[in-house]
């Protein structure tokens, strides 16, 4: 594949989704290695062994986010442009 010098490189957004506990999971004490989900931020916190590292992403959906509120806030917008 070819790229044209005066072509604009695209940026690929990334987004997160907390899915809710399964009930499995709940079952087992619903136990997670996020230390923090700030959607406001878009920001995530991940515990690792002796340390807590933290992610910024274009968008963070948490464990009450709706299946349409994701579709309107981050698919419909690309379905818009390239439409």
């Amino acid at each position: 594949m070819k790229i044209k010098l005066n072509q604009k490189p695209e940026k690929v957004k990334v987004y997160i989704r907390v899915r809710p506990f399964n009930e499995d999971e709940l079952r087992r004490g619903g136990d997670t290695p996020f230390t923090n989900i700030d959607p406001d931020n878009n920001s995530i916190s991940i515990k690792k062994e002796y340390s807590i590292k933290e992610y910024i992403y274009d968008g963070i959906y948490d464990m009450n986010s709706t299946q349409e509120e994701i579709f309107s806030n981050s698919a419909q917008p690309v379905i818009d442009v390239s439409i």
